[in-house]
């Protein structure tokens, strides 16, 4: 198995735990807790799933997992009104079993296949933990717990890319009454999800700044076409061919590069998950935008109805998805959250 292999959701609860050979004691008849660790990376290496379920109890680990994931994506969703949260905190735990469920399937078909499988909103739950990110960096050490000769714990570092550093996950064995060593739990799965959204915080609120920054600077341009327009009209009428050729020069050499320059800009940025669908948006207002001007100077050029009609269109797509993405704009920075408190 490659030492950086990337692990989806099933491997944050399976291959994470993987460990290394390298603390494989070889030379003993004797299972121990760095055996069944080895055992179970070979298991994934293998797509062998009876081998994988002998040293790993599943059930155990994604039951004590499931709050933890369910509670901090939760808390962390920045669109949701805090009653909210609440509800769907409440809620999940009446899906507890079928959900876990779920999760179970998508990692039995990524240990038998190598892909995660079943449903989707539990493979983008996964990802959302950041866990679909991770590279496996080797084991640190394996512990004998000095009170108890039947419980151990594996040390095991990993690379989160959002948060650009080495982590440690440790994951608990328990040795059965056969004396084979299985793994049980990962105890501090929660705090990786919680520093891998509490990093992708930081990354979306950097984007929404640099992105208002952006859309600031072009709205100032835009406002004082719109000033030259008003003053080129003031003039004349579109039916005069020099006011038209001003206009035509007003609407592409200014307006429509601005819409240019504003998507380009946008598009350069770095955009976390929870932002795409925002950004989306706005880069849809800059197509529309831009369709707006180049059907605004073909009918200057024509001047049919159809091919105002088709700019008047476009014109009002962009100002209703501008209404939307600034609603969820203010969603994301917990801007509509004050204004709510606030009334």
């Amino acid at each position: 198995m490659d030492d950086k292999l990337k692990i989806g959701v099933g491997i944050g609860i399976a291959a994470i735990i993987a460990a290394g050979g390298g603390y494989c004691l070889l030379s003993s008849d004797k299972q121990t807790p760095e055996i069944a660790i080895h055992n179970v990376e070979n298991s994934i290496a293998n797509h062998n799933r009876e081998e994988f379920y002998k040293g790993v109890n599943l059930d155990s680990i994604l039951d004590y997992s499931y709050d933890g994931i369910i509670n901090s994506l939760t808390d962390s969703d920045k669109t949701m009104p805090p009653e909210a949260k609440d509800s769907v905190k409440r809620f999940t735990q009446m899906l507890r079993t079928p959900l876990i469920l779920s999760m179970k399937a998508a990692i039995d078909s990524y240990v038998a296949t190598g892909n995660l499988g079943g449903d989707a909103g539990i493979i983008e739950l996964f990802g959302r933990t950041g866990i679909d990110k991770i590279e496996y960096r080797g084991v640190e050490r394996v512990e004998i717990n000095p009170e108890n000769a039947n419980e151990a714990t594996a040390r095991i570092k990993i690379y989160q890319p959002d948060l650009d550093q080495e982590l440690l996950i440790i994951a608990q064995l328990n040795c059965d009454s056969d004396g084979n060593w299985q793994i049980v739990r990962l105890n501090n799965f929660q705090d990786l999800v919680n520093s891998v959204n509490s990093v992708r915080s930081v990354q979306l609120n950097k984007y929404l700044v640099q992105s208002a920054d952006v859309i600031s600077r072009h709205e100032t341009i835009i406002r004082e076409a719109e000033q030259k327009y008003a003053s080129i009209l003031a003039t004349g009428t579109v039916g005069q061919e020099n006011i038209r050729a001003d206009l035509r020069a007003l609407m592409l050499d200014v307006v429509q590069k601005d819409w240019e320059a504003r998507k380009q800009e946008l598009s350069a940025l770095s955009v976390p998950p929870e932002a795409q669908d925002l950004q989306d948006m706005r880069l849809k207002i800059c197509d529309l935008e831009i369709g707006y001007v180049q059907d605004y100077v073909s009918w200057m050029e024509d001047m049919k109805e159809a091919t105002i009609k088709a700019a008047e269109v476009k014109k009002a797509q962009a100002r209703d998805l501008n209404v939307a993405a600034t609603a969820l704009a203010n969603k994301l920075s917990g801007q509509e959250e004050v204004t709510q408190n606030e009334n």
